[in-house]
Order: C-alpha cells, then structure tokens, then sequence
C-alpha cells in the first residue's frame, strides 16, 4: 500500500472524522474520502462504519490499523538500519510528556542527544496524562513520560520516579511561612488550578475533593508555563510538583510547601515505553538518557 493511503488510514481511524483528518493532513476532504475508498475497493471490504456523527473502524478496519502501524514501524527500523550499513546514526524519535517537562528535561536531553547523533529528528508534544499511555501503546509515540498506574495496558515502565505533591506560592505569600499545607489552609486563598496538560490536578484532586467543591479557582489552565508566570506574579497558589519551578525555588522568587495528607506523599511518575514491542536501539539509547535526567531531576526535588 502506498504511503499516502498508509497515513491517511491512521489519522482517519484517530479522528473519527473524515473532515477533522483531512484538516488535520492540510488536504481536501474529497481527497482523504477517494483515498479511503480506493482502499476498500482494493480490498473488498469495508473498513469504517459511516454514523452522522463520524465514522468508526470496522473488526477488518482494525485489523488493517495494527497492520499499518506494523509497517510503519518496520520501515522505521529498516531506515536506521540501511543507515547504520552508510555507517550513519539516524532515526525520528517520538516523545508525549506532561507539558512541565518540556520546559526543562526534554530540551535538555534533546540537546544532548543531538550532540551524539545530530541526524536524529524528534516530534516532542504535551499531551494530557490520561492520553499518554494511550499513545505510547498504539504506537503513535515511541516514549512517555507521565503519572503511571500499574494496571495500564500496552506499556511498561522503563522506570520510575517519586515526585512529592505541594501547593507552590510566590515567596511573600501568608502559607510560605508554613512548612506544611492543609486544604484548610488553602480555604481563603486564590486557587489557580492545573488541569488537561499538566497532570497534577486529576491525582491530587481525588485526594481534596472538598477543596474543589468549595472553592471557585480565580483561573485554570493546562499550561504550567502560564501557571509559573501567574504564580510568580502573586496572583495565586497552585497545586503543583516542583518539576517547573525548580530555578525558581532554588532562587527564592516563589516557595513550595508540602501537602499535608498522606494519600498523596508521592506521586509515581515514569518514563513509558510499549510492552508489546521492542525500540529500535537509537531510541532505546534515547530513553535511557532521558530516565537518568528523570533520576537527577527526582534527586533534585
């Protein structure tokens, strides 16, 4: 199959829309429909479900995706290995982290990496936590970083990491002169609320329910790059890891203080890769750099 249909076929089975994968390609809709068809045509089946809501893979359309991604990922290892015979290091790594990671640890260790093999490219995106495993284990990233349940499926934790949950507040704030926080003591307070990309929300907030139903946060957002800004400039404290206000911390422009409660003394954080497929050795290398920053950034916090 061509490698047009190939890419077509995958973004189509993950919008569920013809028109929002066509958006998506930067191709007209009739373009991605002919091409879909001329795949069912060829192979005499049906592949997608037609509803007035979107469309949906059928039990052959399945089929059909998990040999796509086979093949793409076969193709992958065939490029880096007709490049290792030219005596070449290459290969395009895929990476979904919380959005707090890409401001410090990813950088950084792409960077470095570079340095080794300066032909690697890299597609690095912030992706909601509950989406990471989800990516990681289709295929559609080689590697994740993100908050890890032990009973996810498609993935295994290639190692993991104790990251203490805290409220994080600008130095001159009323609760920094505390060396713990309740959630009565956050009761008073503007709230700004992480939520979507950054990850800490969904996990702390099981734990302090009440706090969430009684209180109104002056702003929430799934950026942890609008959440730093906001935070230093006073404007609220925000239920956070340290991760991305290391600097800061360490320079004394905002204080973080530990929550008080013990259902969350530490959040497990891991780097994902899939358990049901072996990384190319370039990425594998990739990977086990990224765990010892991870390892140097939890030693850190």
């Amino acid at each position: 199959m061509h490698a047009t249909v190939l890419k077509y076929f995958v973004e189509v089975a993950r919008c569920g829309s013809i028109r929002k994968a066509a958006r998506n390609l930067y191709v007209a809709s009739s373009a991605v429909n002919r091409q879909i068809l001329n795949l069912e045509q060829e192979l005499n089946t049906e592949l997608f479900v037609r509803l007035p809501t979107g469309i949906r893979l059928t039990a052959a359309g399945e089929r059909v995706l998990l040999h796509i991604r086979s093949t793409m990922e076969d193709y992958q290892d065939l490029r880096m290995q007709l490049d290792a015979l030219k005596g070449e290091r290459t290969g395009h790594i895929k990476v979904a982290a919380l959005d707090s990671l890409l401001i410090r640890v990813l950088p950084a260790t792409v960077v470095d990496f570079a340095q080794l093999y300066p032909a690697v490219t890299y597609s690095v995106a912030a992706v909601a936590p509950q989406k990471i495993v989800e990516k990681v284990s289709s295929g559609q990233c080689d590697v994740g970083i993100t908050f890890f349940n032990k009973t996810a499926v498609g993935v295994k934790a290639f190692a993991m990491f104790n990251f203490p949950a805290g409220v994080v507040m600008d130095s001159a704030h009323p609760l920094a002169k505390k060396q713990s926080v309740t959630v009565d003591d956050c009761k008073g307070h503007a709230i700004l609320r992480s939520g979507g990309l950054t990850g800490v929300d969904s996990i702390v907030s099981s734990d302090m329910a009440d706090l969430w139903n009684t209180l109104m946060p002056v702003v929430t957002c799934n950026s942890t790059v609008m959440l730093k800004h906001l935070v230093i400039a006073g404007r609220g404290i925000a239920f956070i890891s340290k991760i991305a206000f290391l600097d800061e911390i360490a320079s004394g422009t905002v204080v973080w203080r530990p929550l008080a409660f013990g259902m969350s003394d530490a959040m497990q954080m891991a780097v994902i890769i899939p358990s049901s497929r072996a990384l190319p050795p370039l990425t594998r290398e990739f990977v086990e750099r990224l765990a010892q920053r991870m390892k140097q950034l939890e030693a850190q916090a």
